[in-house]
């Protein structure tokens, strides 16, 4: 008779991962340990994504991600994978030296996207707590890195001292994904040098306070940079110096107040288009998009501007402003959003009814929000050939998912 099952106590999850050492997993149920799983390892792998993929909230997805490394001997690897797979380092936190422990246990093999909160390069005192740092991090280990995302206070006018430490740090030509709040610069240009596969490039801005030691027109500089981001843009050349000899076709902009210089000989080579973050009132919608539907004309993906009301609410029909948007006759999927005092009720099904929807036109994502407040409501309406619009809540989806959902949907 096989022994009775007992709960184990070894099962008990912390609410941060432990370090990355092997854990004691407990007994099987037949009471066997060591047994070699009947299951293949491509459908252990898909178990586990799909656990990791039903579930939208980062924190939840790690705590269920650890639950199965720590009870499953089977599922103990890919969860592992999983778990590493995308890290957020809060600087100098305590959780921090929790992570940074994992990952030089080994876990660092396994990270291909991170986001480092609260940046700086501050070596610290030495002992236990240098390893809440940034700079502790086993940076070399991570030959998998793809995404960097540096998030935290200004640099120092002289960036190099940052920029020497991750060209020393980080493995060359890795990066897909770099982004960092700050100007283009010739200490940030030094390191763009070693990540010539550079696809997503996100900056705060172009400007020419900085005499850049070396030409951006230079084709052995990020030669596959096809997405960018930029949160200001300036009147000057620095702007198109960057984008004319290199394959962009997605282009993120915080404003519309101030169009990018050759916007319009650059427009017209963009796929998809986010400008969600940038907000207007009513009146200007229509002039808006007059400008944008007659340069960006090869659109497939199309995130809107924030239309703000304030004070009101939200009206019952779609403004008709919109109506610009018939313009964009490549146009697939559209997204739109509204910030009020109240949200109101607006009859979503008007909204293809203001403009004629171009034909390949399959999705308009709607996001309404209340002014200073994080609740919002989140709608699509997608075509189907057979019953026309129909309309689905997306709650817990936000402009920026769905914006990369359909980027892969597009193949963008």
């Amino acid at each position: 008779m096989p022994p009775p099952i007992t709960r184990s106590k070894k099962a008990r999850i912390s609410s941060v991962p432990a370090p990355d050492s092997q854990p004691e997993l407990p007994e099987t149920l037949d009471g066997q340990t060591g047994q070699k799983s009947k299951l293949p390892p491509e459908l252990l792998r898909n178990i586990v994504e799909e656990v990791a993929l039903s579930i939208p909230d980062a924190k939840s997805r790690n705590h269920a991600l650890y639950t199965l490394m720590l009870t499953s001997r089977d599922l103990h690897p890919e969860a592992r994978r999983l778990l590493y797979r995308d890290v957020t380092f809060v600087n100098k936190s305590h959780v921090a030296g929790q992570i940074a422990d994992a990952l030089h246990a080994g876990a660092a093999k396994y990270v291909r996207s991170l986001c480092v909160e609260n940046f700086d390069i501050d070596r610290g005192s030495r002992g236990r707590a240098a390893k809440t740092h940034f700079y502790h991090l086993p940076l070399r280990r991570m030959d998998g890195l793809q995404s960097l995302v540096l998030r935290g206070p200004p640099w120092p006018e002289d960036a190099s001292v940052i920029t020497d430490f991750l060209i020393s740090s980080i493995p060359a030509n890795t990066l897909l994904k770099f982004h960092v709040l700050e100007y283009l610069n010739s200490a940030l240009l030094q390191f763009f040098q070693q990540q010539n596969k550079l696809q997503f490039l996100s900056l705060r801005e172009c400007d020419d306070r900085d005499n850049l030691t070396m030409s951006l027109q230079s084709p052995q500089m990020m030669p596959n940079l096809k997405r960018l981001e930029l949160f200001f843009t300036r009147d000057n050349n620095r702007f198109q110096e960057l984008v004319e000899a290199r394959p962009i076709t997605v282009f993120h902009l915080s404003t519309v107040v101030l169009l990018p210089p050759c916007w319009s000989t650059f427009a017209p080579r963009l796929h998809a288009l986010d400008i969600s973050n940038s907000y207007i009132r009513e009146y200007q919608i229509g002039e808006v998009l007059e400008t944008l539907s007659t340069t960006a004309v090869n659109l497939r993906l199309f995130a809107c501007f924030q239309v703000n009301y304030f004070p009101g609410a939200i009206p019952r029909s779609m403004p008709a402003g919109y109506r610009a948007l018939s313009k964009f006759r490549h146009l697939e999927a559209l997204s739109v959003s509204f910030c009020a005092e109240f949200i109101g009720q607006l009859d979503v099904m008007t909204i293809p009814t203001v403009f004629s929807p171009p034909a390949q036109l399959k999705s308009i994502f709607l996001m309404r929000r209340v002014t200073g407040a994080a609740k919002q409501s989140t709608q699509e309406l997608q075509y189907d050939s057979g019953s026309g619009w129909i309309t689905s809540k997306r709650e817990g989806l936000t402009k920026e998912d769905w914006f990369e959902l359909y980027l892969c949907k597009l193949g963008l």
